[in-house]
């Protein structure tokens, strides 16, 4: 049942029902405040409860995401990155009630992100963070959005070509060269490992002893991406790598404890293996080729891990296994075969 009273800041409508907490709103006009209560009385004969609870309108996106950190992230592999990402989240949208968060504003959203200079593929990340947590107000704390998920609604920022880079020659023998000379123990080590078994950094460097047989030749990963443990298989060349590597005393096979902190030291090595390449061209007569090691990421050594073993003639399934995707579509962004290799196998 519907109720109308006109005071001093406006219209005032309220709905009631039994056995429920009546629900208010002020409206300038009194046709504002009828087409209102006509709708809340049309959910309400719908069997839609949770239009009277108004929970959408009264609780925020800051209490939201501190449950959603406190419960299912917490629990998550990728707690890192969903905090980071939940971070931006709060500062754009944290002041908002659930029901205030609606497609237009995640759209001005998305193109600010991509303002600040993000990739397309992080903001995708991003609005697929906020999709999930939109996913837990609904289905785990039970609050009903006006107009569902609204991220469904929004576009996603069209990605990019995918990187097909691989190692163009001497770049890994100028690499190895320079991690050598490098004071950090076991840089050509993770060098050698990420291009012969196509292991994420991440997977690298959380490598424990007690979780490789040397005998099997196996490394088994707790600690992926995806969330789930695999086991990889480990060539002569990444045996031998691992062999050579002194024991630390915490058990753990590398000593950096962040990507970021390997990332700087990945950054000196490149660049004393661009100034070897610079210096031996220079002493043989030979123009450098600008182009050598120019935009080569660390991560580039994961596709070319990958693309190797296809080479090799390993199926799908069998990388698959080594490099831990879980579909074809996903596997294929890394897999770039050299049609030379190809031309020699249709002869």
């Amino acid at each position: 049942m519907a109720y109308f009273e006109q005071r001093k800041t406006g219209w005032m409508a309220q709905v009631r029902l039994r056995g429920m907490p009546a629900i208010s709103q002020t409206f300038d006009l009194k046709a504002d405040a009828e087409a209102w209560a006509r709708e809340i009385e049309r959910e309400l004969q719908r069997g839609n409860i949770d239009a009277l609870r108004q929970d959408a309108q009264r609780v925020t996106m800051a209490a939201v995401i501190d449950s959603y950190l406190s419960g299912p992230v917490a629990a998550m592999r990728s707690a890192k990155d969903m905090k980071a990402r939940l971070g931006r989240v709060r500062e754009h949208f944290g002041a908002y009630a659930l029901a205030n968060v609606r497609g237009p504003s995640i759209s001005a959203w998305r193109d600010h992100l991509i303002g600040e200079g993000l990739a397309p593929q992080t903001v995708v990340h991003h609005i697929n963070v906020l999709s999930a947590l939109f996913g837990f107000v609904e289905k785990d704390l039970g609050i009903a959005l006006p107009a569902g998920n609204p991220c469904r609604s929004v576009r996603k920022p069209a990605l990019g070509k995918a990187r097909d880079r691989r190692l163009r020659p001497g770049e890994f023998d100028c690499l190895m060269r320079a991690a050598a000379q490098s004071r950090s123990v076991g840089l050509a080590n993770v060098i050698a490992l990420s291009v012969e078994t196509s292991m994420r950094l991440g997977e690298t460097l959380s490598l424990e002893w007690s979780r490789i047989d040397l005998v099997k030749r196996t490394a088994h990963l707790v600690d992926t991406k995806n969330g789930e443990s695999r086991t990889v298989a480990l060539s002569s060349k990444a045996l031998s790598a691992l062999q050579s590597l002194p024991r630390r005393l915490d058990g753990r096979v590398f000593g950096w404890h962040s990507k970021d902190s390997f990332e700087k030291t990945w950054t000196r090595c490149k660049a004393r293996a661009l100034a070897a390449y610079q210096a031996d061209s220079a002493a043989s007569g030979i123009k450098p080729n600008p182009a050598f090691l120019a935009d080569l990421r660390f991560h580039d050594l994961r596709h070319e891990a990958t693309s190797r073993l296809f080479e090799k003639g390993l199926g799908i399934m069998e990388v698959a296994s080594m490099t831990g995707h879980k579909s074809l579509s996903m596997l294929k962004r890394y897999t770039h075969i050299e049609a030379e290799k190809l031309a020699l196998k249709l002869r």
